[in-house]
Parts: structure tokens; C-alpha cells; sequence
């Protein structure tokens, strides 16, 4: 007796996780922006206002509109900035990573 034989195609033939494109992890990034390796995690900066983590956002980690607190301008889509929160945030650090803002790189440095 032959065996029965499925019409469906065989699970080589799909990509991802039976999605229509490829998995998240298929998918490659923007070639030579190596921007997240070099700056993975927030640095500290100190000013008279007090402490600030500082994390550097890439031109292609920037995916929706934000307004920038320094000038009250958006900040598109694909442009390169900063998130900003504080270090000692009066309610603990949830609450200030909830109340972190995104900043233009020069109204950041111009404050």
C-alpha cells in the first residue's frame, strides 16, 4: 500500500512560523548600523537638574512620532535621537522609565 500523500505543502516550503514572510528572526537589519552594539545601554549624565540615563535611539530604531520636549517639534520616523529619564525618580524607576522623553540630539545638548 503506497502512502497517502497530503496536497498541503511540506513545511520546508513555508518561511517563519507558517506566516507569509519570514520569522522576526529571519529578517536581517539595516546593513552597518552598529550604532545599538557601541551604545547598548543608557549612559548617566549629570547636570544642575540632576541625573539622567541617556539612551541613543538610530535612525532605524525610530519608528513613530514623538515631540521633543526641548523644542515642542516632532520627531519623525527614521530620525536619529535620544530617550532621556531620571535616574532618581521621586516614585522609583518604573515610574520614571514611564515618564522618560524623546529628544532631538541638539535641543537635548542645548538644554
Amino acid at each position: 500500500m503506497a502512502p497517502s500523500r497530503s496536497r498541503r505543502p511540506g513545511r520546508s516550503s513555508q518561511s517563519g512560523h507558517g506566516k507569509a514572510g519570514p520569522s522576526k528572526w529571519q529578517r536581517q537589519g539595516p546593513v552597518g548600523d552598529i550604532s545599538r552594539i557601541l551604545d547598548p545601554a543608557p549612559r548617566i549624565e549629570r547636570d544642575a537638574a540632576g541625573e539622567w540615563h541617556v539612551r541613543h535611539v538610530p535612525a532605524s530604531g525610530a519608528r513613530k512620532v514623538y515631540t521633543c520636549p526641548g523644542c515642542g517639534r516632532g520627531i519623525p520616523p527614521g530620525v536619529a535621537h535620544v530617550v532621556v529619564w531620571r535616574t532618581d525618580g521621586l516614585f522609583g524607576d518604573r515610574r520614571a522609565v514611564e515618564e522618560r522623553r524623546h529628544w532631538h540630539l541638539k535641543c537635548w545638548q542645548a538644554r
